[in-house]
């Protein structure tokens, strides 16, 4: 049962007579399916991937309607587009640097999109700005950090650590660039604009709360590098003479360098996708 208010949106529209209509729920369940075969097969998601993919595009196009699910299927189609750009125009080989490659696992896409998710059921168990609000700020979290990435990683200029400003190599997670901020800003804002123009009516308020998804969202991706940069594990490779995210290369096992063994990169975006929504629910709890 669809349960977002109308705001007159074409999604929202849509919402109304598609909800209303007899076994909904298994058309969703179907459309679903297809979308994370389809993303199987086109090589952006590995089975485990396309499986959380299916449960989390459907629970939240369930209980939040298609404007949800576009907004999710937005940031999908960017995150392949860009990956697979700056794989032709880098020069930088990051599948080596760091420890997944380009296609999306099921930890990488919970990651991404488990605070949507549980956004999703906070709203259907009651409906409120924070639920929208939060699940609009997981999604340009999500989206924010993968245009700082991928696009940051074409920049011509050499990263800087997050936390010391000292260079690093590029692709390795802390590293910042005037060129991925400002890529990281313009997906956060991008994808706030479209959750607004979905969830809610035009208006100085729809603005406000645009901006705190925004906000929190860029907010998110710097909190994504500062973790980056600081707890997440980076190891030594001896042979390369270089830090990498890969705990082993070649069947050797590489000395932890710095950071915690068990933080990964996908605990990594999990956290600042988590940091991302909760600021946004103290902001719109601020400003009412």
């Amino acid at each position: 049962m669809n349960l977002v208010p109308v705001s007159g949106s074409f999604t929202n529209m849509f919402d109304l007579w598609f909800f209303d209509l007899p076994y909904s729920f298994w058309y969703v369940a179907l459309i679903m399916l297809l979308f994370s075969l389809v993303s199987y097969k086109a090589r952006q998601l590995t089975l485990s991937g396309a499986a959380v993919a299916f449960f989390i595009g459907f629970g939240i196009t369930y209980l939040l309607g298609f404007g949800a699910l576009t907004t999710m299927l937005l940031f999908f189609l960017f995150a392949g587009v860009l990956s697979k750009f700056s794989k032709i125009r880098s020069k930088v080989d990051a599948d080596g640097i760091q420890k997944k490659g380009s296609r999306r696992d099921g930890m990488q896409v919970f990651a991404n999109g488990g605070m949507a998710l549980v956004a999703a059921v906070l709203y259907a168990l009651s409906p409120s700005m924070v639920a929208l609000v939060m699940f609009g700020s997981s999604v340009a979290e999500a989206a924010s950090d993968t245009f700082a990435g991928e696009i940051g990683i074409l920049s011509r200029s050499e990263p800087v650590s997050i936390i010391t400003g000292r260079k690093m190599k590029p692709g390795l997670s802390g590293a910042v660039s005037a060129l991925g901020s400002v890529a990281g800003l313009l997906g956060a804002l991008f994808i706030a604009l479209y959750w607004m123009s979905n969830f809610l009516p035009l208006s100085g308020k729809s603005l406000a709360y645009a901006s705190i998804v925004a906000a929190s969202g860029f907010f998110g991706c710097l909190m994504d590098s500062a973790l980056g940069a600081t707890v997440q594990a980076h190891y030594y490779d001896q042979e390369g003479g270089c830090l990498t995210e890969h705990p082993t290369v070649g069947g050797r096992e590489l000395p932890l360098e710095r950071g915690i063994r068990w933080v990964d990169n996908d605990l990594v975006n999990l956290m600042s996708n988590v940091i991302a929504t909760l600021l946004a629910a103290s902001l719109v709890l601020v400003i009412g």
